[in-house]
């Protein structure tokens, strides 16, 4: 047990293997995947919804209903997708009992430790609290693809859009960031995909 709490810990598992354990029974195992998604999923909700507290409510109704649901979990699949494809149908639920209206106000993140990336992950930040000013959809595909680095066949099965929509939703997502960034700046035709560490959209 404390070997695995050290793995755990130690990030030594991936998301997928920590699911199948979680399937096998192990709390243990749900509870770091809940450790390690919490902020991802309320940064990913939060500009689809009103209110902080309608957010926080969604995300822990997301982990009560994979956790139930754990069993269906299908390992050939990333973990993260099926997170977000679970976080989107309740999302889609919540849209049909109440309207809600995008939100205004700020997203923030935690900065790492070093010193010398203080500075870097200011410009992160900055950068995901610009696209939270898009439309949700945009918001939402630039985050999958960025944030989270999933491919355009995963992001379609969370969006539930064709791969073709996806292709251009997130060309589209990522010239009005651009629009948005440099409004005197023509958009520049879109380059290779940019990595995800420092998530350079231009």
């Amino acid at each position: 047990m404390k070997e695995q709490e050290d793995s755990l810990r130690g990030k030594k598992m991936s998301d997928e293997e920590l699911a199948v354990e979680a399937q096998a029974g192990s709390r243990r195992c749900f509870e770091e995947l809940v450790h390690r998604y919490t902020h991802r999923l309320y940064y990913f909700l939060r500009p689809k919804l009103s209110s902080r507290q309608d957010t926080e409510d969604l995300v822990q109704e997301t982990f009560l209903k994979t956790y139930r649901n754990i069993g269906r979990f299908d390992s050939t699949y990333k973990f993260s997708t099926w997170l977000y494809t679970a976080a989107t149908r309740l999302l889609i639920s919540f849209y049909r009992k109440t309207q809600v209206s995008d939100p205004d106000c700020g997203l923030s993140t935690s900065a790492p430790d070093p010193q010398d990336q203080a500075i870097e992950a200011e410009k992160v930040s900055e950068l995901w609290k610009s696209a939270r000013a898009l439309h949700p959809h945009h918001f939402q595909v630039l985050w999958l693809r960025y944030q989270e680095d999933l491919p355009l066949k995963e992001i379609a099965r969370v969006m539930k859009k064709s791969q073709i929509h996806i292709r251009v939703l997130l060309h589209r997502a990522r010239s009005n960031l651009i629009k948005q960034l440099n409004p005197a700046v023509p958009s520049p035709e879109v380059e290779k995909r940019p990595a995800k560490a420092n998530i350079v959209l231009l």
